[in-house]
């Protein structure tokens, strides 16, 4: 059993997206005419991995809700009523205790005013003090979008998460270093990969916005310095929506060239077990050791039979499903090598035109990708239990 792959092409710098494999990888480029989005098939490569053309399951809704949020909000008298109030610091409460504890894989958005997002960032700065936090710790880390006046946390993320963003900028510029190597080696030293380096913006409604990405590439240029060009975002496919947010932040709030969002689509999404297990384990060490021994054999066989997940063990389980994912075995050499990104998405027009730098897509090595993915599940599926059973233990003593 194969499966399908879906590819999207986006307006203005409409280009085809890396194929979803447990992954929706969408190349949003800078939409300046605010034309819809719109979705492009190709039934010919479809058909050489299943025979059948799909569809592509996208909310007509939260295309329109993501196109009115682009314009100027009309006149609302604010609501000072005691309810807001309360709950505002609801809201309030509920943000500072997820950063206090940074229960895993947790996004909370929650709208507050930017005063009010001032006094968390204080409390949260205090707590970090208080616990020696370094500030420099990733997770769990707060940002805050004006516009919409939404405050975001975001907690510990798994091995999927993380691979899924890192290597897919691993990737990108070892793609964008390979070119520039053959058709501008001066350029070379100017692309920077940032990885998750927190961003302010000063720009407009999103003044006062402040956010992290998984990703980041910026050009270094002689006049203005290092320049914010493309983005990668990741997250799950629950949280679709406000990723398309976060897009509009980066697109119209910091003047990012490209966004690309990678959504991760596991089915059913993961929930914590609340009941530990009825007899007692002694040993600790011994028993993830032969957790790990079967989750490698799990992922294996549902990969040979075309499949990617569930991993299941003692009769829970501990990674679902991604949808619409992973071709096996020959297959790989059927995946894409690029993902929509350009070479001049990465470079300044200038600098580019000045030195003769013809475009071309970014070379993207999706089948080292995809396999890396497969090792992700793996270890994803291994922490939830480690977590689980460690804190179970803790429990019964």
């Amino acid at each position: 059993m194969i499966h399908t792959f879906r590819w999207h092409l986006f307006t203005k710098y409409g280009r085809n997206s890396l194929r979803k494999y447990g992954a929706l990888l969408t190349n949003l480029s800078h939409v300046r005419d605010h034309q819809p989005l719109r979705v492009l098939h190709h039934p010919s490569v479809v058909a050489q991995m299943s025979g059948r053309r799909i569809s592509f399951a996208w909310s007509p809704e939260l295309t329109a809700s993501d196109e009115k949020s682009n314009t100027a909000p009309g006149v609302v008298l604010p609501d000072t009523s005691p309810r807001k109030h309360k709950n505002e610091m609801s809201d309030y409460a509920k943000a500072l205790h997820l950063l206090k504890n940074n229960t895993p894989e947790q996004r909370l958005d929650v709208h507050m005013p930017y005063s009010m997002y001032l006094k968390l960032q204080k409390s949260w700065s205090k707590f970090k003090e208080e616990m020696d936090i370094h500030e420099d710790q990733r997770y769990p880390h707060l940002s805050y979008n004006s516009l919409d006046q939404v405050a975001t946390v975001v907690t510990m993320q798994r091995a999927l998460h993380e691979f899924a963003a890192r290597e897919f900028s691993f990737e990108v510029k070892t793609g964008v270093r390979e070119y520039l190597a053959n058709h501008w080696p001066q350029g070379l030293g100017r692309i920077r990969d940032t990885g998750s380096t927190n961003m302010k913006s000063t720009h407009g409604k999103y003044a006062y916005s402040s956010k992290d990405p998984d990703g980041s590439f910026f050009y270094n240029d002689d006049d203005a310095g290092l320049v914010l060009r493309v983005v990668i975002e990741a997250g799950h496919s629950e949280h679709y929506g406000k990723l398309l947010r976060d897009k509009d932040m980066w697109m119209k709030g910091m003047n990012v060239k490209a966004v690309v969002l990678i959504c991760l689509k596991e089915s059913p999404s993961f929930k914590n077990p609340h009941t530990a297990y009825e007899e007692d384990i002694d040993d600790v060490d011994l028993e993830v050791g032969i957790m790990k021994q079967h989750t490698h054999k799990v992922v294996q066989r549902n990969l040979e039979q075309g499949f990617c997940g569930p991993v299941e063990y003692r009769n829970r389980i501990w990674f679902g499903k991604l949808n619409d994912s992973l071709a096996h075995g020959r297959a790989y050499e059927r995946l894409s090598t690029t993902t929509g990104l350009k070479i001049r998405d990465f470079l300044l027009g200038c600098e580019s035109s000045a030195a003769n730098v013809p475009d071309n897509d970014v070379y993207f090595d999706a089948d080292g990708y995809v396999r890396g993915l497969i090792d992700a599940i793996e270890m994803t599926a291994q922490h939830r239990y480690i977590d689980f059973i460690c804190e179970s233990s803790r429990r019964s003593t």
